[in-house]
C-alpha cells in the first residue's frame, strides 16, 4: 500500500492544476504569514503604543490572517471542494438509498410505539394479513397466522415494521382477550324473521353464558382506558337486506379470542337444526331449506 501511494506521487506531480493550487497556497501562506510577523514586529517594537493596545492590535492581527487565509484557501481549492462535497453528497444517498428499508423499519417501530397500535397477544390484520401478535422488535413483528374460520394455520409471519406506516392496522383485541365477534346467517326474506331471530339470541346467548360476565368486565375497563363508551356485550342481532330474497342477520357475540371458532360453529350447528316450527327437525336438509336460502 505505501509503495502504491510513492507510486502515485509522480503522476500528481504532472497535473497542472494541481500543481498551480499547490503553488497559490504557498504563496498564500508566504504572503499572510510574512505580513502578519512583518505587522507585529512593528507593533511590539512602537513604543509609542501601550502595552494594552499592542496586545489588542496582535489579537486582531492573528484573527485577521487566519480569516485571509481560510478564505483565501476556500477560493483556491473551490473546485476540489465542490468535487469532494459532490462525493460525499453522493455517498451519502447511496448509503441512505441502501438501508432506506431499514430506516423505514425503524420509523414503522416509533410509530407503533407512538401510536399504541397493538401489543403482543393483540389479534390484527394487517393487508391479508390476519394473526396473533407473538413478538415485535426494532425491524419487524412477527404474527402467528390465523386462517378462514378463525384457525391458526401453524405458519408464522414476520412483517416489517415499514408496512405499519402506509398500511391501516386492524386491532380486534380493543377488550382484552375478549372480541366482539360479528357472524353472518342469511335468511328468506319470506320466513319468520322475529322467530328465527329469538332462537338464534338463544342459541347465542347459551353459547357464550360461561364467559359472558368476563367479557362484560373486560370490555368495559379496556373501553374506559381509550376514554370510549362501551358497548353493550350481549349477544345482539341487526338485520341487513341483500336484495329482494335474502336477509342477513348479523350476529355479533362475544367470544374469548381463541374460542372464536368454537363458538361461532356451535352457533352454525344449532341453528341449521332449527326449523320455523319452533322444534328440531329430524330431517337437517328439510329444515336448512325451509327459511335459509
Amino acid at each position: 500500500m505505501p509503495f502504491e501511494a510513492l507510486n502515485a506521487v509522480p503522476e500528481m506531480l504532472q497535473d497542472e492544476g494541481l500543481l498551480r493550487d499547490l503553488f497559490a497556497t504557498a504563496l498564500l501562506f508566504f504572503v499572510v504569514i510574512g505580513t502578519r510577523y512583518v505587522v507585529l514586529r512593528f507593533i511590539r517594537r512602537n513604543e509609542r503604543i501601550t502595552p494594552q493596545l499592542q496586545l489588542r492590535a496582535a489579537s486582531n492581527i492573528r484573527a485577521a490572517s487566519y480569516l485571509l487565509l481560510a478564505f483565501g484557501l476556500l477560493f483556491i481549492w473551490a473546485a476540489e471542494l465542490r468535487a469532494l462535497a459532490l462525493s460525499f453528497v453522493v455517498l451519502a444517498m447511496a448509503i441512505v438509498w441502501a438501508i432506506k428499508e431499514t430506516l423505514a423499519s425503524v420509523q414503522g417501530w416509533f410509530y407503533r410505539m407512538s401510536s399504541d397500535a397493538f401489543t403482543v397477544g393483540d389479534r390484527i390484520q394487517v393487508l391479508d394479513i390476519h394473526g396473533d401478535v407473538i413478538d415485535h422488535g426494532l425491524l419487524s413483528t412477527t404474527v402467528l397466522e390465523v386462517g378462514p374460520g378463525y384457525q391458526r394455520t401453524g405458519r408464522v409471519i414476520t412483517l416489517p415494521n415499514s408496512v405499519f406506516l402506509d398500511t391501516a392496522v386492524l386491532n380486534e383485541s380493543l377488550a382484552g382477550q375478549y372480541v366482539l365477534h360479528v357472524m353472518t346467517i342469511p335468511v328468506r326474506r319470506d320466513a319468520p324473521l322475529v322467530e328465527i331471530e329469538q332462537r338464534v339470541l338463544k342459541v347465542a346467548r347459551e353459547a357464550c353464558a360461561e364467559f359472558l360476565e368476563d367479557v362484560r368486565r373486560s370490555i368495559v375497563v379496556r373501553y374506559r382506558r381509550h376514554g370510549l363508551n362501551a358497548p353493550i356485550s350481549e349477544p345482539r342481532i341487526t338485520y341487513e337486506v341483500v336484495d329482494t330474497e335474502r336477509v342477513n342477520l348479523l350476529l355479533r357475540i362475544p367470544t374469548p379470542v381463541g374460542l372464536v371458532r368454537k363458538v361461532e360453529q356451535k352457533v352454525l350447528r344449532a341453528v341449521l337444526e332449527l326449523s320455523p316450527s319452533g322444534s328440531a327437525s329430524d330431517d337437517a336438509t328439510q329444515a336448512r331449506t325451509s327459511w335459509i336460502p
